[in-house]
């Protein structure tokens, strides 16, 4: 008698690929067949519901045999649906884009698109939100700062944002984002440049005071500037990614 274990693998197998695998013996045929068709549908339902754009630009069909392809092929270690996208994307950014005649930007657009879920989910761990606000850039010097904790700092090739439909055939542009969930659960985007993106890599990996962030910056990065500079432009980079809710500050004495 086959083994439960070989069942569920044959079962499995032929799920994902019911034109290279047989059907398990004792299985009714059209009873398989709906219930392969809704298990299909329900996985597809799962991921064209998180990348409409990228589904937009790609067109119903191909976009389906490309969801197809991953039900097929790719390895699933998560028994959650919504880390079924999660899974397209691991899938797209293991592919070959090229071989496949796929846009060189589609494995980034998906993960753009699938970044505000991945954000919306994250543990809100860190500073207590502070009942004194900030008053000015020169007063965030002295307060303890750091991102929001439910955030994520993104590098593409392409501006993934501006990407469409009308818009499919853009260059790629070195391209910085921000985004992040505020403490009332919105998620929110903001568009970097290289020198503010290295700025919060910096704030995100070290525990220094906002001093110490900026006069390393300055030395690291750019040598060629003047160190007061580059603190008076980090400050006030800063401090409106405070007033956007980006930022969390505690004034001295009151962290």
């Amino acid at each position: 008698m086959q083994s439960l274990q070989a069942y569920q693998a044959a079962f499995t197998a032929h799920l994902r690929q019911p034109q290279q695998q047989a059907q398990p013996r004792g299985v009714n045929a059209r009873r398989l067949a709906v219930y392969r068709e809704i298990v299909f549908n329900q996985f597809y339902a799962s991921v064209s519901a998180c990348f409409p754009v990228l589904q937009s630009i790609l067109g119903k069909r191909r976009f389906r045999k490309l969801v197809r392809q991953c039900f097929a092929s790719h390895h699933f270690d998560s028994p959650f649906f919504r880390d079924i996208s999660r899974a397209f994307v691991d899938f797209l950014q293991a592919l070959d884009l090229a071989a496949c005649h796929l846009p060189p930007f589609t494995a980034q657009l998906a993960h753009y698109e699938w970044i505000e879920l991945y954000v919306s989910h994250l543990p809100a761990e860190g500073l207590p939100a502070s009942a004194t606000a900030i008053k000015d850039a020169e007063a965030l010097a002295a307060a303890t700062v750091q991102l929001q904790p439910a955030h994520s700092l993104l590098s593409y090739d392409y501006p993934v944002h501006q990407l469409s439909r009308k818009q499919a055939h853009l260059p790629p542009v070195p391209t910085y984002l921000l985004v992040f969930r505020t403490a009332d659960f919105h998620i929110r985007f903001v568009q970097l440049n290289a020198m503010t993106y290295q700025l919060l890599l910096h704030l995100q990996s070290t525990q220094s005071g906002l001093t110490g962030h900026l006069a390393c910056l300055a030395a690291t990065l750019l040598p060629h500037l003047p160190a007061q500079s580059v603190t008076t432009f980090g400050l006030q980079t800063l401090y409106t990614l405070y007033l956007q809710q980006a930022i969390i500050a505690h004034p001295a004495g009151t962290a």
